[in-house]
């Protein structure tokens, strides 16, 4: 029986962890989460991480970041050799002018309801006023979403339109249509992008930048994928500034610059990017 897309990935990432010697148990969780990075977090990425769940252990499991298949592992993988040193390539390859970026992860935007905000993976301040906040998929697109499961928690609905009133009537609609089963999205969590969109229209609306980062992998699900992120970006289109690409593509973009540390590229290269298949 052939691997499910989602399996076949994972499986890759035993196979590096096996290469490498690192020690993983049945469920492709590593016995010490530290070997899921190249080097130690740096002091600052570390607490943005504490701040939310991911170094938390569970009551039946590790904590999510000691997974092989780990979306925060890959962050902090890709983002956090940027932390303290020139991220201008960084910047570049990410589509934008090569220009100092200050790189920071786990940022809240409050969204004006109550509990806690969503927090945003990735942020890229630039010296020109540019803010890029980014959310990152690594193989959690690769499971359906629920059918019949409700989008939003009722408070993001509470007898007013909370993306209209931030000037963002598009956004609205969409999740008008979400929380009423009207669009439906397979693959792609519209309603935490929607979230993070009306958390940053509070904030600064003309600065930012709201980009999916994913990381593609070969089948149907990816065409499925695309499609939807297609639906999405034209559903918000004028209300925000939003762009979708793929960790491939950051990583050609990456490699093709000539100042970019070996020794990172390589490390990305061996565990995420040795069989260029997707992007």
């Amino acid at each position: 029986m052939a691997l499910s897309a989602k399996k076949d990935l994972q499986r890759r990432q035993r196979r590096w962890a096996e290469s490498a010697g690192i020690e993983i148990d049945a469920r492709g969780y590593l016995r010490d989460h530290a070997a899921n990075f190249r080097v130690p977090l740096s002091g600052p990425t570390l607490a943005a991480f504490e701040r939310g769940s991911e170094l938390e252990p569970r009551r039946t499991q590790p904590a999510r970041i000691a997974a092989l298949h780990s979306s925060a592992a890959l962050v902090a993988n890709v983002f956090d050799h940027w932390s303290a040193r020139d991220a201008s390539p960084l910047a570049a390859a990410l589509g934008g002018a090569r220009e100092p970026v200050a790189v920071s992860f786990e940022e809240p935007f409050a969204t004006g309801v109550e509990g806690d905000p969503p927090l945003v993976d990735v942020l890229l301040r630039g010296a020109s006023g540019r803010c890029v906040a980014i959310e990152s998929k690594f193989c959690e697109w690769l499971t359906r979403r629920p059918p019949n499961k409700a989008q939003f928690k009722p408070k993001y609905f509470p007898g007013r339109a909370l993306w209209a009133a931030e000037g963002l009537p598009r956004c609205q609609r969409l999740a008008d249509e979400l929380q009423s089963g009207a669009q439906r999205f397979k693959y792609l969590h519209a309603a935490q992008l929607l979230k993070h969109a009306l958390g940053l229209a509070r904030v600064a609306p003309a600065k930012f930048e709201l980009r999916y980062l994913y990381y593609d992998w070969p089948g149907g699900e990816s065409v499925s994928h695309r499609d939807e992120i297609a639906r999405f970006a034209a559903s918000v289109a004028s209300d925000i500034a939003f762009d979708a690409s793929t960790y491939q593509q950051l990583y050609a973009a990456l490699q093709s610059d000539a100042g970019v540390d070996a020794g990172y590229l390589e490390y990305l290269r061996s565990r995420y990017f040795s069989d260029m298949r997707a992007g």
